[in-house]
């Protein structure tokens, strides 16, 4: 039997013990063991790419990962429980990084048969396209005597990018001069060093249109459209199939809105500094002005955007064959533009003898010819250059140029490229040609009407076609 005392001092030490317990696991320096246990459970992914290949991945004025690969690699980690790691450096170290296993995966780069000994590849992410670029000072050089090697011309290529592959590949006998990186590819570019180069489209614009350097260079010649992949190791079987399986969320949709973060960003940032103050000051202007005059007719106004919101839905901005803006989107960009920015062109150009391939082929293969004049026209003109089908097989161009002359070399362009690529494309005894008019307005435009670009079209009708005339207004 249990005596008092006995009883009593068992009872003081369990409750000492619980105490005591209670006080180590309520301690700070048990709840830092724990959460450090916690933290340890959330995987760190090491994900290697270019330190200086914008807008996909480079680092900004804070050494801080940014771009379009950066966003879809923070996002997968949002969605799948990972620290994401950035190793950004030069292409080939980047590469390499993957390879000696110090970096997991890299955050995207093309197939090809000499990286597919060492790498293996996951989820496709997106398409680029790669062209030729040539300086001003190269214009009327042909694209295939340089790049057949036949002239003392040199192009610049990223080393151990897929460029450089491509064209020790394809074309083995053009000189290349290799870069670290496409910044000071580029940069070499602007400064007049180099006069030709090999880039995505996307990365070229971005230094070519947000620089006031003058050095011009525009695309000549297209290349490829290939897909970006999660790059992997050879032999890492487990983690390529543990990475891709979480890549499920990554639909068409989510793909365009992570896209779309960066269809218009600043230097530095996806967005402009300003751009959040600017939208809440606009905001309260707006309100203002809205209690202080629009209330004494705010039924009418309501109604009127209704009738406008209903029109918006009804008329389409797409051509339904060529994918490209309609006749009524153009003609509106020529209202909206009318007077500003300077030094507008405006051009039309159609396909020569058109009613031969709809007589001789079909309807079918004349569809097909307007398709691929279209593609090529766009493949060769700026990204924010607005181009339209505003007839049958005639086409309209609205995009400024520093002067006439870089007009008409971009419009000279056009009729090359087109005539020279349907060779390839069309089992045609004569390629396809078209006749281009530009309307070179160095004070911006003065009417919403094509007349002036109209005429100079039939002039280089008149002309012989398969040419372009410039009209300065």
């Amino acid at each position: 039997m249990w005596k008092p005392g006995a009883y009593l001092l068992w009872s003081q030490r369990v409750v000492f013990t619980l105490v005591f317990c209670l006080a180590i696991l309520s301690s700070p320096a048990s709840f830092a063991a724990h959460s450090d246990t916690e933290q340890a459970k959330k995987p760190t992914l090491k994900v290697a790419n270019s330190h200086s290949w914008r807008p996909f991945s480079y680092l900004d004025r804070n050494q801080e990962p940014k771009g379009i690969l950066i966003d879809f690699w923070q996002e997968f980690g949002t969605r799948n429980g990972y620290d994401i790691e950035f190793l950004l450096t030069d292409w080939q170290t980047s590469i390499d990084l993957v390879r000696s296993g110090q970096a997991d995966v890299h955050a995207g780069l093309l197939q090809s048969p000499e990286r597919l000994t060492f790498m293996d590849f996951g989820t496709p992410l997106f398409a680029i396209d790669t062209q030729v670029f040539f300086s001003q000072s190269m214009m009327g050089t042909s694209a295939d005597y340089v790049l057949a090697g036949e002239t003392d011309n040199v192009i610049g290529v990223v080393k151990g990018g897929y460029e450089q592959e491509f064209m020790e590949t394809a074309f083995p006998l053009v000189s290349l001069r290799l870069f670290p990186n496409n910044q000071a590819m580029l940069d070499a570019a602007l400064s007049g060093e180099l006069k030709a180069f090999v880039a995505d489209l996307q990365v070229a614009n971005y230094h070519l249109y947000t620089t006031t350097n003058q050095n011009l260079f525009i695309p000549v010649r297209h290349l490829y459209t290939e897909t970006l992949y999660a790059g992997f190791a050879k032999g890492n079987t487990a983690l390529l199939n543990q990475v891709s399986n979480k890549f499920n969320w990554l639909d068409d949709d989510t793909k365009r809105q992570l896209l779309n973060r960066w269809v218009y960003y600043d230097v530095e940032t996806v967005y402009p500094a300003y751009l959040f103050p600017t939208l809440i000051t606009l905001g309260v202007l707006i309100v203002v002005s809205y209690i202080l005059l629009l209330k004494r007719n705010v039924r009418q106004k309501t109604r009127a955007l209704q009738i406008a919101n209903g029109q918006l839905q009804e008329q389409a901005v797409t051509d339904s064959l060529t994918q490209l803006y309609n006749r009524r989107f153009f003609y509106q960009c020529l209202k909206d533009k009318q007077g500003e920015p300077k030094n507008m062109a405006l051009m039309v150009f159609d396909i020569d003898d058109f009613k031969a391939f709809n007589d001789g082929f079909g309807h079918a293969h004349g569809d097909e010819v307007i398709c691929f004049v279209a593609e090529t026209a766009k493949s060769l003109l700026p990204n924010d250059a607005v181009l339209a089908r505003i007839g049958g097989e005639e086409f309209g161009v609205l995009h400024p140029f520093s002067s006439a002359e870089r007009a008409l070399s971009q419009a000279r362009l056009l009729c090359d490229e087109i005539a020279r690529q349907s060779l390839a494309r069309f089992n045609h005894p004569m390629p396809v040609t078209i006749s281009l008019g530009v309307a070179y307005y160095p004070d911006g435009l003065s009417d919403s009407e094509i007349v002036a670009a109209d005429k100079a079209m039939y002039q280089a009708k008149k002309q012989g076609k398969h040419c372009a005339v410039l009209n300065v207004i």
